[in-house]
């Protein structure tokens, strides 16, 4: 049987090179922009947030490219890719380095809800297509046969209180496995399309958040720490080094076999909306749920609305 989750350490040979690459970069952009309308966050599990907390992230490399310099290194870490022919069932898996980003998280005195991260299938992928629906997807297990594996590396620089990240390998019915912080040099892989994963509140007690962010606010290295700040360069708030938490992220496909692979590389029987749609019909209709297929299923928010009330992904048990 394949891993579900591989533990990394050590992860770096030089971490302090690590952090200053991250804070070199930037700006960094709130995570709340990452859905569009009411509707796409209920098909992600999750209620519309009424204000923006301070998590922010910037893409350091996406489809093998780097876009930040020095990025280079982490995109080809081969411990990271080892950990990922290991979750991909051994030494005939196929490895792909397709991404790097960092979050950077502010006091938060609540935790990051337990989620799943954006999968991807053959002819469907988060570059062309609306995440709410990639999410739906993976949830209603209709189209696993299309799906591409992907790990994901996850490791953090951080030394103060909270912020563990916490993760099910075994399933939401699983035991809940936890990496506290402060953290060492390590790292976890998994699948996190299919692995739940959260973060515990960060900060310690009396951690307070700052107010008055919005979807534009971005955070930039300033005078001994990180900077909020609008677009006409007011400062909302000010976090120094000790109080953020890095979030490294490293994500590759992951194919089981040089078959798997090539049948990825030619585009051979790759998923069509008009596809997608039947399924989701043919389903919903043995479930007894009326509904027709729509025009523009895209768009259309009756039909967006009734996938994402069918097809929930369950609670981990903590």
């Amino acid at each position: 049987m394949a891993a579900t989750a591989v533990r990394i350490s050590p992860v770096w040979d030089n971490p302090d090179s690590v952090i200053s690459l991250i804070r070199s970069a930037g700006p960094f952009w709130p995570l709340a922009n990452y859905a569009a309308s009411d509707a796409e966050m209920a098909a992600l599990g999750k209620e519309r947030v009424t204000f923006t907390p301070p998590w922010f992230r910037q893409d350091f490399a996406r489809e093998g490219k780097v876009l930040v310099a020095g990025t280079e290194e982490i995109l080809a870490n081969q411990k990271f890719a080892a950990g990922a022919q290991e979750l991909g069932g051994g030494s005939g898996a196929v490895v792909r380095p397709q991404a790097v980003y960092v979050n950077i998280m502010g006091p938060t005195p609540f935790a990051f809800p337990p989620h799943l991260d954006i999968p991807a299938f053959r002819g469907f992928t988060r570059a062309t297509e609306p995440v709410w629906l990639l999410k739906t997807m993976k949830t209603s297990g209709l189209f696993e046969q299309w799906r591409t594996k992907i790990a994901t590396a996850v490791s953090w620089f951080y030394t103060g209180e909270g912020g563990d990240f916490l993760y099910w390998p075994e399933g939401p019915d699983g035991p809940m496995a936890v990496e506290a912080a402060p953290y060492g040099n390590v790292s976890v892989l998994a699948d996190n399309e299919a692995t739940f994963h959260s973060v515990s509140p960060l900060g310690g007690k009396g951690a307070t958040m700052p107010e008055g962010l919005t979807r534009e606010s971005r955070l930039i290295r300033g005078e001994g720490g990180w900077d909020v700040s609008e677009e006409d360069g007011t400062v909302l708030a000010h976090f120094t080094d000790a109080e953020v938490r890095f979030t490294v992220s490293w994500k590759a496909d992951v194919f089981s076999s040089a078959e798997e692979a090539a049948l990825f590389d030619t585009g051979a029987d790759p998923l069509t909306l008009a596809t997608i749609v039947e399924l989701f019909h043919e389903d919903l209709t043995r479930r007894g749920i009326a509904t027709e297929r729509p025009s523009d299923p895209l768009n259309d928010q009756t039909w967006i609305a009734t996938l994402a009330k069918t097809y929930q992904d369950p609670a981990p048990r903590r």
